[in-house]
């Protein structure tokens, strides 16, 4: 099966690399540099997932009767700790063990004139190695390793479905189904970036907290990290 490309139509995979993203009017009392990660504490990224009756910088557009119900049945996997995801987009529709880096947590639509967002928090898949001493062994590590040294990432949703070219727009048909919520490098929509942060959306106020300080390491052990990281990395 190809991917569609941009112009394209038929059926194939759909990866849409500006899907979602958070922007700093979500962050605004939250500094990237003041972002550390704590020993036995989870590591969330608030995202937005995805978009219906918008179309993207591929030239789509996913009607509200095609992305809602999807997400719905997404949502099974996120209520039973099963949504994982991938750092970048393998050409295969199935998610692989060996490369996922974080799970979807949450998911929620948004109200007023925003309905259409589909907002989300996302849960980096990290090791207590790396939160504690800064050895990265698996992929959600790197990300986060990515993330600390302030290199943006954005967020890619990634399905299998047709387009039909209608009244001169590519639309998403009902044969559309959602596989995941990608990490991927450079994201095509200008401030389309991900923000590592500690903070939880609510559903309803969208209010924010900070909760969470790194332990400080010695100059030694940092040495002997950056070697180990050096070898793994």
């Amino acid at each position: 099966m190809k991917i569609l490309r941009p112009g394209e139509v038929g059926y194939g995979y759909l990866i849409e690399r500006d899907a979602g993203y958070i922007g700093a009017d979500l962050n605004q009392e939250l500094l990237k540099e003041n972002f550390e990660p704590k020993p036995n504490s989870p590591i969330y990224i608030n995202c937005i997932l995805q978009k219906w009756g918008v179309k993207n910088k591929n030239g789509r557009i996913y009607p509200k009767e095609i992305l809602v119900p999807q997400v719905e049945e997404y949502q099974k996997l996120v209520n039973d700790n099963s949504a994982a995801s991938e750092a970048d987009h393998p050409d295969s529709s199935i998610i692989s063990l060996h490369n996922i880096s974080h799970m979807i947590t949450k998911m929620w639509w948004g109200q007023g004139d925003k309905e259409h967002i589909l907002y989300g928090k996302l849960k980096l898949i990290v090791t207590r190695g790396y939160l504690k001493y800064g050895i990265a062994s698996v992929i959600g590590d790197k990300i986060l390793l990515y993330l600390e040294n302030d290199l943006k990432l954005g967020i890619s949703s990634r399905g299998v479905g047709s387009l039909e070219e209608i009244n001169g727009e590519n639309i998403v048909q009902n044969d559309f189904e959602l596989i995941g919520f990608d990490l991927v490098s450079s994201p095509s929509t200008p401030g389309a970036f991900l923000f590592p942060n500690s903070v939880e959306i609510d559903n309803d106020n969208m209010s924010e907290y900070v909760n969470y300080k790194k332990e400080t390491l010695s100059e030694d052990e940092k040495r002997k990290i950056n070697a180990i990281n050096k070898f793994l990395l």
